[in-house]
């Protein structure tokens, strides 16, 4: 009997003790009101005001401004190859190639398109905001300046899981192709011959 009696207060006297440390350590709170005030919120609204903006946060890597009437977007470089190995920077210029790849069902046979879908545009940046120096040479994005019509162009080719490649252009450089430039290719698989 005295066992019973002993496990019992033990088992009590560590409640009790646990409570009184759950008190010291996490004291009750002042009492929130049920209903807030017009007051309140005006104070929340002030508060908010004096909270410093976005534009005065620091930008280790800088992009162009955006010309009037025109958009930045920006672009998912997959692999360095396809951003020109690096070289991609602010205020060069470039063309964009999409891919979209096509299975024929009557015949089994996979098809791969490539299609120059911009032309002479203006890249804005490279990497993230918050990358330095270094970390922008090894870009995984970059930002181009484009119309609203070619933001829209670019977003639907931006589905598409084949990505795109992106071709620097020389200085000065402002030619544009008028006839729509695309190309068409069977994608032959390792261990398949041409014959097939």
């Amino acid at each position: 009997m005295k066992t019973k009696r002993l496990w019992i207060l033990s088992l009590l006297f560590g409640i009790i003790a646990a409570l009184a440390a759950y008190v010291v350590v996490f004291p009750p709170s002042a009492p929130v009101p049920a209903v807030t005030t017009a007051a309140a919120d005006n104070e929340d609204e002030k508060q908010a005001e004096k909270e410093p903006e976005l534009e005065n946060r620091q930008m280790n890597n800088k992009m162009l401004e955006v010309g009037e009437g025109k958009r930045a977007m920006s672009l998912k470089v997959t692999a360095l190859e396809q951003g020109v190995s690096g070289y991609v920077e602010p205020n060069s210029y470039i063309d964009i190639i999409a891919y979209e790849s096509t299975k024929d069902e009557k015949t089994k046979k996979e098809f791969r398109t490539a299609k120059l879908v911009l032309q002479n545009v203006k890249v804005l940046g490279s990497g993230k905001s918050a990358d330095g120096e270094d970390e922008a040479l090894r870009y995984e994005t970059i930002t181009v300046e484009v119309t609203p019509e070619q933001g829209v162009e670019l977003s639907l080719a931006s589905r598409d899981k084949d990505g795109f490649y992106f071709m620097m252009r020389g200085e000065g450089d402002g030619t544009v192709e008028d006839k729509a430039i695309s190309f068409t290719r069977e994608i032959i698989k390792e261990g398949e011959s041409e014959e097939q």
